[in-house]
């Protein structure tokens, strides 16, 4: 009896370790990001619980997906979720192996392994060793050994020497460099659905893969995933930090996307590092081809920099003025491509890219979730085209036509001037959202990618033969859908309702106690909590309060002072 008590008391010790120990992992890995991410007039920093979403107002309509039953369970257990609650909760037939849900949509920015673990392949034999490293590396090391490999040292640098056995000694440069994104492709993507990449899963083996790359800032958003891609920097030196931020004003919430300046207009200066590819122009006195393309604005603008608008610099006594790189993405109001003229070009090849007119040619090709009648109606489910075959298609057939127009086509191939080129093939990101990375959509989507990934692979290897260099990766990953993981969403509008409630009545639809709001980070507005006397613990302890179906939704809430100087 008494040797019962004693293993019984043993593994109430050994359990109470544990959990002491996941627990401070993950606030480490929370404190560490947020070290590297706070803005100047950051104050508080929010970590939810595991799964939950705070986001805008969930999108207007609901979406049907449709699932695996096989891939669900796997999910489920890699996330310790149980396969009986869910059957339960769905109301599932046990006996169906393929089944639907209307769901609404999910989203990422937090520290959790679901949105910050990420793959990376270096492709390059002439540079690269290959290999399976389990070696920690950020996508903030990309620039780095992108600038190992060209023997450059630019603005935002990181030490990469710990990786000195990933590289060859080779004197000779590579032609091109080109790095494709998979957006929202996090590994729990591929994990989801094994045997839908075939290219991806045997690229690791002519490639150095990372298996514990990592996203290590706050947010886990495109804008500064790409950011982090292009400059190598971190969101408290670039003040890129989300992909919008959040007010409040006259009864109303208000959001300013990224990039988009007071009288919304591009403001390039938001970013306030260069990219790679702007310091690398330059000292190459323009030579080199710079190439970003993405239909998300936010995610060309982080990988390719400023163009023209970037900062004049010195070389000796001549000045070097910057030139327009191809920087674009698309104009849904018009189903084309486009740019920002002051700073950007537009390769002529977009013009055989108008939206409608590309679902119409390969309508009959294609088998997938998208149908549109006529261009107002694509416009009107814009969002379930670019979460779409077409979309993954057209994103890869556009790159590859304007690498051959910008450079094969102008004899660039072979100058001996290293181009960059980047890609964001994103519609793995926008079916995430919409139909849960775990859905057969999501499936679908997938394997339209690794094709094209592997079509531009062998564009490559035919044009350049072994002088390129290819990494894929991934700007973040996302959480589980909340109908899958049992997670809770919290809007916006409901945090600013539930805050502004320390306020007198008379005060709570005018203004608010919070200056703006990311998703993790948070400034107060200090003058108002004088006129008011409320304290930032009163605000704090507010914020914790909050809960959505009667379940707390914050599990820290941190001053800035709490977060300790963590840098990588």
């Amino acid at each position: 009896m008494i040797h019962q008590k004693y293993i019984k008391r043993n593994i109430v010790v050994i359990v109470g370790l544990f959990l002491v120990l996941f627990n401070c992992g993950w606030e480490k890995d929370y404190k560490r990001a947020a070290y590297l991410s706070m803005q100047p007039d950051t104050d508080l920093i929010l970590a939810p619980y595991p799964f939950y979403i705070f986001d805008r107002e969930a999108r207007d309509a609901i979406t049907l997906s449709h699932y695996s039953k096989e891939e669900i369970k796997n999910i489920l257990e890699d996330h310790d979720l149980s396969w009986d609650d869910l059957k339960n909760q769905w109301q599932l037939d046990v006996e169906d192996e393929h089944f639907s849900k209307e769901v609404n949509y999910t989203s990422h920015y937090t520290q959790y392994f679901y949105d910050t673990e990420i793959p990376i392949w270096i492709y390059g034999p002439k540079w690269i060793r290959t290999g399976q490293y389990s070696d920690e590396i950020n996508q903030q090391h990309i620039p780095s050994i992108y600038g190992k490999i060209l023997d450059f040292k630019f603005k935002n640098s990181i030490d990469v020497s710990y990786l000195n056995k990933v590289f060859q000694n080779q004197n000779g440069k590579p032609e091109i460099i080109v790095t494709v994104v998979v957006d929202q492709g996090g590994r729990q993507l591929y994990k989801a659905h094994k045997g839908a990449y075939p290219f991806l899963e045997d690229f690791k083996n002519k490639t150095a893969y990372f298996k514990k790359a990592k996203v290590a800032h706050l947010e886990s958003h495109t804008a500064v995933g790409h950011m982090a891609i292009g400059t190598g920097a971190f969101p408290k030196d670039s003040k890129i930090f989300s992909n919008e931020i959040y007010s409040y004003a006259d009864g109303k919430v208000l959001h300013r996307p990224v990039y988009q300046g007071k009288n919304k207009d591009w403001d390039l200066s938001e970013m306030q590092v260069p990219s790679f590819a702007d310091e690398w122009d330059l000292f190459k006195n323009n030579e080199p081809v710079i190439v970003s393309q993405c239909y998300a604005a936010r995610a060309a603008v982080g990988m390719g920099g400023h163009g023209k608008q970037f900062t004049l610099i010195k070389k000796g006594s001549e000045t070097v003025s910057p030139d327009n790189d191809y920087v674009y993405w698309q104009d849904v109001k018009n189903l084309s491509w486009s740019t920002y003229n002051d700073a950007f070009l537009v390769p002529k090849t977009v013009q055989k890219y108008n939206l409608f007119k590309f679902y119409l040619d390969l309508k009959k090709e294609i088998s997938t979730h998208f149908e549109a009648k006529d261009p107002i109606d694509l416009i009107a489910k814009i969002h379930h085209f670019q979460g779409s075959e077409f979309q993954a298609k057209m994103d890869g057939a556009l790159f590859r036509d304007t690498l051959t127009e910008t450079i094969i086509n102008t004899k660039k191939d072979k100058d001996g001037i290293t181009d960059l080129a980047y890609v964001t093939l994103k519609a793995t990101d926008a079916v995430g959202h919409l139909y849960g990375w775990e859905s057969k959509e999501a499936e679908q989507v997938l394997k339209a990618t690794d094709k094209e990934i592997e079509t531009i692979f062998e564009f490559l290897k035919t044009n350049y033969g072994d002088n390129f260099i290819m990494v894929v990766t991934a700007d973040h990953g996302a959480a589980p859908m909340p109908e899958i993981s049992n997670g809770l969403f919290l809007s916006h509008e409901k945090f600013f309702e539930s805050l502004n409630e320390l306020l007198p009545g008379s005060e709570r639809t005018k203004r608010s106690l919070v200056k703006w709001v990311a998703h993790s980070q948070l400034a107060l507005d200090r003058d108002l909590m004088k006129t008011y006397q409320i304290s930032e613990e009163a605000i704090i302890q507010k914020i914790l309060s909050i809960q959505v179906k009667d379940r707390q939704f914050f599990r820290k809430v941190w001053k800035r002072e709490e977060i300790p100087n963590l840098s990588l």
